[in-house]
């Protein structure tokens, strides 16, 4: 965004309105619409600096606007990238030729001549690198795209080439033949090599040899599908759940049938989703499937899409989103809300905003369905989510209205949106900025509590630094699925997300029985944070004090306590640290906590002797981690081992920091080429993930790929390993597909699921 972003200035705003104490008075209005029009109202002086909320917004969008040419098409900048791209094909540069093709395509007016000629390109670089699939299709698009005829005959030999390396023979053979027909069109400089060229596709085909293997861009994975079809009532949950509404829960869902252990259970795609701006060129702006090649928006720069079909999908919010999304994507959530309606529209909006609901749970449509099919039975059940708006604290409300205007002004002065949505008399109606900032701020205040994070599961980047990958969870969007939200939350949910794309695919984790109620957590998990961390967060965000059993039985509350956990220098037991900095990785002199034994009750001070040791631990750790970074692996493996050796005496074998330790030598003795024992080590860590996350969790999983990496490497100079190796990849396979299904080997790469 060239430096200029919205949300500093919301936050100044924020800040002057508490401090000159106008933010009480926004409390005194009861409604979305007069909490947005007394913001809009709002001039106060402070620090002697004169503030007009409405004219601070416009001046900001006003500078903005003078930057939506930097998001516009070029066709200069298109010519420049696709040059550079040439020049990086030419060196054999693959990676560095596919980006600058796929920039310039980007980058292209609809029009230009370099658009079908990038594509081109781009499908030369495809093909160089053996993925046909991807290089069919920009050749399509190419075509499409008015590439020139005297150029057709790289395009025909080069499908050919194509279809041969996939073992399409019949495929090659039609192309082979189009292939002859156009000879008499080929310029006469370029007649020569092209007859060449047929004449060895020709030998090739009639040899059944493939010029090369081929690398598919996906796996053929079975779509996700409902266990036991379709509730006929709520739609996108199973038959064997329902709703249910009462005083104490809510609405909520509920077994009526057993259900095993791994079942799809809930499948969703969103009512409404964004892509976060640090994935706005990487991945689709409809589906978020991650993009080898794309296809762009025809109208700016920001978008881009799968396919023709994604972006067609795109068009009832991107036709007013075209060159200001990168000022609509800078206010995170409050860019969700607006995009639901302007996905709705201002009509279904207000139609559905007036509708009685007395007399029937809210969020059912006059056929007795929960987000059915139609539109406005999707956006019922969306409008109808709980906004919780008053629970918020005031500054909280506050920005809300802020952003909810910024974004309102700028659809106000940069589409036909409210034009579009005139009466048929031409009247507007009630839509002006105040209303459908006051539309946008109460969407705002239900997805702080509704949104979902979709997630990928990639390889992480360790800079190549470690010989062993490791797997993350990347947030890539956010969504509202108001179906999935009717869930309940426990600390230990019954169920785990998983996506398909933007498809929402919910399976049990556990048998659930008749009568049981189906659970999500909505952030706060009692595997990784303490029963106070978890109840702080959920009163904050949900407003609610959780009583699910980990935040009531003791036994979970000690398992939490070995967290931190050293041993009791008065007994030997289980001794639990309790202050605001774990004594595990700094010094405590200054600190102020307790210990608390577990086994004699003794409550103490560290005493200089643990203060030393787990300084003392904390300097070798640091300075075996600057070791790694600086390529000096002996001094590392020392400095970790003597950490380990030295720690071991006061630490819990359970304590996290002292885990970290010892992943910290695994990764060094890795790096150095001790697979064997580097495996040792992870396997201590892998005993006790599994004690903390349990067996068939997806935190022991991505240890379990991380443990699977070195084994394979310690297996190929000691077969005395393979059976382990096999068993250890069964079990990856078996806890990821539980959790997220089949489609989890989309997003990875690593030996470990081969």
């Amino acid at each position: 965004m060239n430096g200029i972003s919205c949300q500093p200035l919301l936050d100044r705003l924020t800040f002057a309105l508490v401090k000159t104490g106008v933010i009480s008075d926004l409390s005194k209005r009861k409604t979305e619409l007069e909490k947005i029009k007394f913001c809009l109202g709002v001039e106060v002086t402070y620090s002697d600096v004169k503030i007009n909320v409405q004219e601070e917004i416009q001046n900001l969008l006003d500078a903005l606007y003078d930057k939506c040419e930097d998001h516009s098409k070029s066709e200069a900048l298109a010519m420049k990238a696709k040059n550079q791209g040439s020049k990086a094909y030419l060196k054999k540069k693959d990676k560095e030729a596919l980006n600058c093709f796929s920039e310039s395509i980007c980058l292209a007016p609809a029009e230009s001549s370099v658009l079908p000629l990038a594509l081109a390109n781009r499908s030369a670089v495809l093909y160089q690198m053996r993925r046909y699939k991807e290089a069919l299709q920009d050749m399509e698009w190419a075509e499409g795209a008015c590439y020139p005829a005297a150029l057709r005959h790289k395009l025909l030999v080069r499908r050919c080439r194509c279809y041969l390396s996939m073992g399409d023979i019949k495929k090659a053979r039609e192309v082979l033949e189009a292939c002859n027909n156009h000879i008499h069109l080929v310029p006469l400089e370029a007649k020569d090599k092209y007859e060449t060229e047929v004449a060895d596709l020709k030998q090739k085909i009639e040899n059944h040899v493939p010029t090369s293997s081929t690398i598919t861009s996906q796996e053929n994975l079975q779509q996700p599908s409902l266990y036991g079809g379709e509730n006929e009532t709520v739609k996108y949950i199973t038959n064997a759940f329902e709703m249910k509404e009462n005083d104490k829960y809510g609405r909520h869902i509920v077994a009526v049938e057993d259900v095993m252990k791994g079942s799809e259970v809930f499948v969703e795609k969103p009512y409404a989703a964004i892509l976060l701006p640090e994935h706005h060129k990487t991945h689709c702006h409809t589906c978020f499937s991650r993009l080898l090649t794309s296809f762009p928006c025809s109208g700016c720069r920001d978008a881009i899409f799968c396919n023709e079909e994604c972006r067609r999908a795109s068009r009832p919010w991107h036709q007013y989103e075209c060159g200001i999304l990168h000022i609509l994507s800078s206010v995170g959530i409050a860019h969700l809300a607006l995009r639901i309606l302007l996905i709705t529209g201002w009509k279904l909006h207000c139609y559905i905003r007036e509708e009685v609901v007395e007399g029937k749970v809210a969020g059912f449509g006059e056929k007795g369905v929960y987000n059915g099919p139609d539109l406005i039975d999707r956006y019922r059940a969306v409008f109808h989510l709980l906004p919780h708006f008053n629970s918020c604290l005031l500054e909280d409300q506050l920005q809300y209205c802020l952003a909810a205007i910024l974004l309102a002004t700028a659809i106000s002065d940069k589409t036909n949106f409210i034009k579009e949505n005139m009466d048929e008399n031409g009247e507007k109606t009630d839509l002006d900025v105040p209303h459908l900032a006051s539309a946008v701020m109460r969407h705002i205040a239900q997805l702080v509590s509704n949104a979902h994070a979709i997630t990928q599961l990639m390889p992480s980047d360790s800079g190549g630094h470690s010989r062993v990958e490791q797997i993350k969870q990347i947030r890539v969007a956010s969504a509202i699925y108001p179906t999935a939200s009717m869930m309940n939350h426990s600390c230990k949910p019954n169920i785990i997300n998983s996506f398909y794309k933007d498809v929402l695919v919910i399976r049990t984790t556990e048998d659930i029985k008749p009568g049981d109620q189906v659970s999500n957590c909505y952030g706060p998990h009692y595997c990784r944070q303490t029963r106070e961390e978890r109840q702080e967060a959920l009163k904050q965000q949900y407003f609610f004090t959780c009583k699910c059993e980990p935040c009531t039985q003791p036994k979970y509350m000690k398992s939490e306590a070995s967290w931190s956990g050293f041993y009791c220098e008065n007994c030997g037991g289980a001794s639990s640290w309790m202050g605001n900095e774990d004594p595990g990785g700094c010094n405590t002199e200054n600190n102020e906590g307790v210990l608390l034994c577990l086994q004699c009750h003794r409550v103490q001070r560290p005493s200089a002797h643990l203060v030393y040791t787990c300084s003392r631990v904390n300097s070798l750790h640091e300075s075996g981690e600057e070791a790694i970074r600086k390529g000096n692996l002996p001094d590392a493996v020392s400095l970790l081992r003597n950490a380990i050796q030295i720690g071991s005496k006061v630490y819990l074998p359970e304590n996290q920091y002292f885990l970290r330790v010892r992943d910290t030598l695994a990764r060094a003795l890795a790096d150095s080429g001790d697979y064997e024992n580097c495996t040792l080590e992870l396997q201590e860590c892998l005993q006790f993930m599994e004690q903390r996350y349990g067996p068939e969790s997806i935190e022991l999983a991505h240890e379990f790929l991380k443990y699977s990496e070195v084994l394979e490497l310690a297996a190929a100079v000691n077969d005395k390993l393979q059976d382990e190796l096999r068993m250890v990849k069964k079990r990856i396979n078996d806890i990821f597909t539980l959790n997220y299904g089949p489609q989890w080997k989309i997003y990875l790469s690593t030996s470990a699921v081969k």
